[in-house]
């Protein structure tokens, strides 16, 4: 009796409801309605053309970047140009009884009504592809009973006065599918290049599929929840029988995109990667706008807002300047170009980017979307991993090359022996030394002491997103990651341990005045001070004696690292002052193509054009700033020099005889009695349980030196620093 009662009242509470929201809506809607005209293209999208309010995008200095409105990045079609299957792909996923009913599935819409009176709030979802399109179109983002029954009238009037086909065209003009694309048109041209009359059975399941979250269903952000997504829609093609089981099966194994091609036609004021970036962030990362895309792009698009942004006018004028001016015209022949991401390391405010050779050209933004390899760039986290587990810039470990390193767990994953590519190694080097020279089998023997599992943890905590595989050879940069995210985590060190997420959006206010969205310049502390002050030293003997020399300029100080992968396919470098952290990274944006010309003299690497462009683009934005210091390293804090050892070298790998080293002790550690040489068969003496584990002597702790004034010298160059 009790569930009984409970429908009856939940029956009783949506017929009220209903009839209320029939009552208060009837004239209004009846004079809505029956004041659009056929005659005119496209009705549905023009009838609340008058509610629109465009949205202005500002420049840090209020310079206007932009005027969004509600046509932007929108090609529209009409139904005949749409193929088949695309059209039931969208119907049998989102309104299977489109066809059948009257602007509301009376079946869904109970059930739902039923759920959200029971919860007291609309948590249900049951709108018809009808339903959506009032909500597009009216910009009504409330999921209050109300709401929904009023839009539910309007959908039901719609339906009186418009056909099912220029419904389903409207919709598929109006629907939102990621990455700036909205209509199928965009979609097919951002997804597949294609025009969308072109679009074959599996690129429209994957469309189709995408509408309920465009970003949750991207396939390149989430490739796999975008694959399980395209299947699932290709069933319920089977379903409805507009697919045959046996043709779905195949269609499963058709890939998913792997890059984007982004639609032409913008109507921005100045079409840029900064402003493109701003709305993507806006739609797809931030809930400032609404809790779903539709009601985000309503906000963006139609709600009259001003958006301030971090764009510092200036330095973008600089840096693409800076990248024109540097890339060699025979490599813009090939196809190759650069990008660059610079960040405010106090803030973490995003001052310029240069997403490719010019956002008329192409809109694929390689600064924040482009995935690469960053090569070298990436040591940096095993740096600080090894200074955090308590090695300094003075421990030695084995430089020569080639070398192979059996990890636990990964015995298979490094078939292959690793060289010195960038740098040269021989013998016994300095972890500075190792580091200004970009020495790979230094850095892979250190990680081995530290563990993968660890540098991994510093990358992700520096703000690489990225989840990366266990794999020795992501310690010289074989996993992918963004030339911005790069900027990010360099920022870290500059801002003396403590990273800011990169930030576009300084501010939004809505059309009433009302701030409803202000950027969270605070920052996390993610390294303690004194580990960053020694990554700094050490990166600043990159720049004035290693592989970055061409980043160096007169009377600043400079710290960075350059980056270039196998066949020199990625060139990078990372660098930063105090004031400013920049990344610049050089390549083919279609794919991983060797930058070397046997017939001229160009050659890329992360110390030739990349450094170069930093070092104009930097020289030229601080110039009339002063030259500030970065804060040195306590030397007391410093440890003593040790070696390293790497005691799971393979057997076979091809060393050379190493020369006599005694290591230092470091306060409260431990010396081996016998010094275990990677490469080499240490014998130690049997111990009483007939193992052979080395035997190891306490050093007792040396007591700090209470000097006032110190000077530190640094191993193999010739820093000095002072306290």
């Amino acid at each position: 009796m009790h569930s009984v009662g409970r429908l009856l009242t939940i029956a009783l509470v949506a017929g009220i409801t209903l009839a209320l929201g029939i009552t208060g809506l009837a004239i209004p809607v009846s004079a809505l309605i029956n004041g659009a005209t056929d005659s005119i293209p496209n009705p549905l999208l023009d009838i609340f053309k008058q509610q629109a309010q465009r949205s202005i995008v500002y420049a840090a200095d209020g310079t206007v970047l932009a005027v969004l409105h509600a046509t932007e990045n929108r090609s529209p079609v009409t139904l005949d140009q749409v193929p088949k299957n695309l059209i039931d792909a969208v119907l049998d996923t989102e309104d299977a009884r489109f066809f059948t009913h009257g602007g509301i599935d009376i079946k869904s819409t109970v059930r739902a009504l039923a759920s959200d009176v029971k919860s007291g709030a609309a948590v249900q979802g049951a709108s018809t592809i009808t339903q959506q399109l009032v909500k597009t179109v009216l910009n009504t983002p409330e999921k209050t009973l109300d709401r929904k029954v009023k839009d539910a009238v309007i959908s039901s009037r719609l339906e009186g006065r418009y056909s099912k086909n220029q419904i389903i065209e409207a919709y598929l003009n109006t629907v939102y599918f990621g990455n700036g694309a909205y209509g199928v048109q965009a979609a097919a041209e951002t997804y597949f290049n294609e025009n969308v009359m072109d679009v074959q059975p599996a690129q429209a399941a994957l469309l189709a599929g995408m509408i309920r979250d465009p970003f949750g269903y991207d396939p390149l952000q989430n490739p796999h929840d975008s694959l399980a997504r395209r299947n699932f829609v290709l069933q319920r093609m089977v379903i409805q029988r507009h697919l045959s089981q046996a043709d779905a099966t195949e269609l499963a194994k058709s890939p998913i995109p792997a890059k984007l091609t982004p639609p032409t036609g913008t109507t921005n004021t100045k079409d840029d990667y900064y402003v493109e970036q701003v709305k993507q962030v806006l739609l797809n990362q931030s809930k400032t706008l609404g809790s779903n895309y539709n009601e985000r792009y309503n906000e963006l698009f139609k709600g009259g807002l001003r958006i301030y942004t971090n764009l510092d006018l200036n330095l973008q004028h600089l840096a693409e300047q800076s990248v024109a001016a540097t890339v060699p015209p025979l490599a813009t022949k090939n196809g190759f170009t650069a990008a660059l991401a610079s960040v405010d390391p106090s803030n973490g405010k995003v001052r310029a980017i240069v997403g490719g050779p010019g956002f008329d050209q192409v809109k694929y933004d390689l600064a924040t979307q482009g995935l690469r390899q960053p090569g070298s760039g990436f040591k940096l986290f095993t740096l600080l991993a090894a200074y955090e587990a308590g090695y300094g810039p003075n421990d030695t470990v084995e430089s020569s090359s080639p070398c192979a390193i059996k990890f636990n767990g990964n015995t298979a994953l490094l078939k292959t022996p690793i060289n010195n590519d960038e740098g040269k190694g021989s013998g016994p080097i300095s972890v500075i030394s190792a580091t200004a020279n970009s020495v790979n089998c230094a850095f892979v023997r250190i990680a081995h002491e530290v563990g993968l599992s660890k540098v991994v943890e510093m990358a992700h905590r520096l703000g690489l997103q990225e989840s990366f595989p266990l794999n020795p050879s992501l310690v010289i940069g074989s996993e992918e990651t963004t030339v911005l995210e790069m900027a990010g985590a360099y920022a870290t060190l500059a801002a003396d341990g403590v990273y800011h997420q990169p930030s576009f959006i300084d501010r939004v206010v809505d059309s009433a005045g009302k701030t409803v969205f202000t950027a969270n310049t605070a920052g996390k502390r993610v390294l303690d001070p004194q580990i960053a002050r020694e990554a700094v030293m050490t990166l600043r003997a990159v720049v004035q004696s290693g592989t970055g020399t061409g980043a160096a300029l007169p009377d600043r100080p400079v710290a960075g690292k350059t980056g270039t992968t196998e066949h020199n396919t990625d060139g990078w470098f990372n660098g930063f002052t105090p004031q400013l952290a920049t990344t610049v990274w050089m390549g083919d944006p279609k794919g991983r193509t060797p930058m070397q010309y046997p017939s001229t003299p160009i050659s890329v690497f992360g110390g030739t054009y990349p450094a170069t462009i930093w070092h104009v683009f930097t020289e030229a934005a601080l110039a009339g700033q002063p030259a500030i210091s970065f804060v040195a390293p306590d030397p007391r804090r410093i440890p003593s020099g040790k070696f390293i050892t790497s005691s799971q070298l393979r057997a076979d790998s091809p060393l050379d005889s190493l020369p006599t080293f005694v290591p230092s002790a470091r306060p409260g550690g431990t010396v081996p009695s016998t010094l275990v040489v990677p490469g080499t068969i240490v014998v130690p003496p049997p111990t009483s349980t007939g193992t052979t584990t080395p035997r190891e002597t306490t050093v007792p702790t040396i007591p700090r030196r209470t000097t006032t004034t110190m000077c530190y010298p640094i191993s193999h160059t010739s820093l000095t620093y002072c306290r």
